[in-house]
């Protein structure tokens, strides 16, 4: 039993609340695989079973579920959290990390703000600071990456952010702070950067076309398809951001927005991104006509 694991009150709530946290940065951040995951959406899932009123282990099992691909379950129940919670920084917080993966930026970029106006310095809301990344706002994202500044995620993130403001200088440097732990992707990085020779960017953008990518966060597919546009393997580009709309990153504002898909644009195959990536959102919308 899990409660066993870690010596604590079975019918206290909150520390089935953390529990979830922990597991969740095992399987994030660490080798807890598959298991570590399911175990987080099965402590929140006890936490709030025990106190329907966690909003944190609310949130967090919204979240877990978008990184899923169960995007309109997720779309469903974090809307809602923010019709109960109006004063909450989380329930806002959860709704925009929702929306970032509707593809519907600036909404997201809305809620991030009613989040960080509820809760100011928070650094659990880092990661709104991609939904201004892909819109072309570093200003913003680099405000809110700063929120966890000296992190590995935001040493990481740096990266991202002066790729899109051209700075690509900085860029190189920004990627040899950065961790080598496997989910941060830093050799992509490097051969982006031109701190790795162009065969091995080409041997890089190859296996990404033939991975075959189980139980992944669709958005970590976004995220490198967009370098791999930046670097011109457009092919690679193309492959991975289809990946990520298949699985339920709609990305409709990023493919839109987003300055390293600027090479992108011109190819035949951005206009049935799009396309994909509108129908990723028809769900969202069928469900809002629906009330």
């Amino acid at each position: 039993m899990l409660e066993r694991a870690i010596g604590m009150d079975p019918t206290y709530a909150p520390a089935w609340q953390a529990l979830g946290v922990r597991y969740y940065y095992e399987f994030s951040y660490s080798t807890g695989g598959e298991e570590a995951f399911q175990k987080s959406n099965a402590s929140y899932e006890r936490a709030l079973a025990l106190d329907p009123n966690l909003i944190f282990a609310a949130g967090n099992l919204i979240t877990n579920r978008v990184e899923r691909g169960e995007l309109l379950q997720a779309y469903q129940q974090g809307r809602a959290l923010v019709k109960q919670r109006p004063q909450s920084a989380q329930a806002h917080f959860t709704f925009a990390y929702v929306l970032r993966y509707a593809g519907r930026l600036n909404e997201a970029q809305s809620e991030c703000n009613e989040a960080i106006k509820f809760d100011p310095g928070n650094f659990m809301f880092r990661s709104c600071s991609r939904a201004f990344l892909y819109s072309g706002d570093t200003r913003h994202a680099r405000e809110f990456a700063n929120l966890d500044a000296g992190s590995e995620w935001a040493r990481s993130e740096m990266v991202g952010i002066l790729l899109r403001e051209r700075k690509l200088a900085e860029a190189r440097d920004a990627v040899k702070r950065m961790p080598t732990t496997k989910q941060y992707h830093r050799d992509l990085m490097e051969a982006a950067v031109g701190l790795r020779s162009p065969s091995e960017l080409d041997r890089i953008a190859q296996e990404k076309m033939e991975a075959q990518p189980e139980n992944e966060d669709p958005e970590r597919f976004y995220a490198q398809g967009a370098v791999l546009a930046f670097a011109g393997k457009k092919d690679a580009a193309v492959h991975m951001i289809r990946t990520a709309i298949e699985q339920n990153y709609c990305a409709y504002l990023d493919l839109e927005n987003d300055p390293l898909l600027e090479n992108l644009r011109s190819t035949p195959d951005f206009a049935d991104l799009l396309r994909a990536a509108r129908f990723c959102q028809q769900p969202l919308l069928a469900s809002e006509h629906q009330g």
